[in-house]
């Protein structure tokens, strides 16, 4: 956001279609917004949010079907673009000039988030099915924030965990209003579902192995 100095790096399972939206409802003409799903952008706009610009290559003209929220032709800019990708299209004098944001959760959390996100209806497969397919890599953020030797690029990381206590202390250092989130993707998981008693040791395990770097920094605990 270029009024207030900011660079949002999107990262996954951590409420950041909720806070994209709640950003781009204060974001400039001037700004980058990235796209995201049909169902995420329908949601930014009944909730008043900018639509995607600035994120297409400059001259490229996209044809009738939506510009997919990823990768893809004609697309500078992307939803989950790691940081270093960011910085390396922007050039390190704007990187280094902007306040860099991103949101974390913890890795037990985000599997779960994923797992239910993924199969959102009975019957489910077993979680033990879930983590042998390979599936529960999905959520890890550390190549998002992180350079090429596991540095932390970003200068604040919000962690979920103290997701709006972390908001209203970047809106106040930013001057922004304080960010009111909608409800994006938290129907997916059933109420009451406690990582303790839907992971089993297996699971636990190879998320705490998959998951290490983040663990190690964070200091996330069971």
């Amino acid at each position: 956001m270029h009024d207030s100095g900011l660079i949002f790096v999107r990262t996954r399972k951590a409420a950041g279609t909720s806070v994209e939206i709640a950003l781009s409802r204060h974001a400039g003409q001037a700004d980058i917004i990235t796209s995201m799903s049909p169902r995420d952008e329908a949601l930014r706009t009944a909730e008043g949010g900018r639509a995607p610009q600035h994120h297409l290559v400059h001259g490229y003209t996209p044809d009738r079907e939506p510009v997919p929220p990823g990768r893809g032709p004609g697309v500078r800019f992307y939803n989950h673009m790691p940081a270093r990708e960011i910085r390396q299209q922007l050039g390190a004098d704007t990187w280094d000039r902007y306040l860099t944001v991103c949101l974390e959760r913890s890795p037990y959390e985000k599997v779960v988030s994923l797992y239910f996100h993924r199969h959102r209806t009975e019957p489910r497969i077993p979680i033990g099915e879930f983590i042998e397919s390979g599936e529960f890599h999905d959520a890890f953020n550390w190549p998002l924030y992180t350079d090429a030797g596991g540095e932390v690029m970003v200068d604040t990381v919000i962690h979920h965990e103290h997701l709006q206590a972390g908001l209203d202390a970047l809106c106040t250092r930013v001057g922004l209003p304080a960010l009111v989130l909608p409800r994006a993707k938290s129907q997916f998981r059933p109420p009451g579902s406690d990582y303790r008693q839907i992971l089993t040791p297996a699971a636990r395990r190879a998320i705490e192995e998959a998951y290490a770097p983040e663990f190690a920094h964070h200091g996330y605990r069971w």
